[in-house]
């Protein structure tokens, strides 16, 4: 109930109020029971677009904003988990991964760049551990392009991909492993185009 009444809010602040944010093809993510939506990452907010409209969605989100005791505990209650960036959080990686065994119907949004990317740069680096989760968990990735750099009351575009399966072959291979998180970080800017 809690969670219906937060993504309530954030739905009519967010992406009507603060921001217009317009969905293109989220049929994409709606047609999955579970996946993984890996966005790119150049504004605060953006977690608040994708959570306020997703059903049994989890998000995977910096170790640092948990520090606040009071925001720790409210995130906790929306589903949304620590993960210590920079370093191998094992334990966050099998809390990932163990969501999709224990859920009927799971969807988990991470950042594949890991961080957001300041309006100087046109893109970051992807990390693989959304591919790794992704096969561990056995569930698609949807790969998702929401418009950079936007300021307060513009327009935001926010436009899914089709779902990409990871195979075992990708992943029992480094090289191939992160070959294949560039290409997923390459399929989420191409999105741009359909603007």
């Amino acid at each position: 109930m809690m969670i219906s009444f937060i993504k309530w809010v954030m739905n009519i602040l967010f992406c009507h109020i603060l921001y217009h944010v317009k969905f293109t093809h989220k049929e994409q993510e709606e047609k999955l029971s579970s996946c993984l939506i890996c966005p790119n990452h150049s504004n605060t907010l953006e977690p608040t677009w994708i959570y306020a409209k997703t059903k049994n969605i989890c998000v995977m989100a910096k170790a640092e904003l948990f520090k606040i005791k009071l925001v720790g505990y409210l995130f906790k209650k929306c589903n949304i988990f620590p993960i210590h960036r920079g370093e191998k959080d094992i334990k966050s990686i099998l809390h990932a991964i163990n969501l999709f065994k224990n859920k009927e119907s799971c969807k988990l949004l991470i950042f594949p760049e890991g961080r957001r990317i300041k309006k100087e740069e046109e893109r970051g680096v992807a990390k693989v551990g959304a591919a790794y989760i992704a096969y561990k968990a056995n569930v698609p990735i949807v790969p998702v392009y929401i418009t950079k750099n936007v300021k307060l009351f513009s327009k935001v575009n926010v436009i899914y991909g089709e779902p990409i399966y990871v195979t075992k072959e990708i992943v029992k291979d480094k090289e191939k492993l992160e070959q294949f998180s560039q290409e997923l970080l390459d399929k989420i800017y191409q999105l741009k185009e359909e603007i």
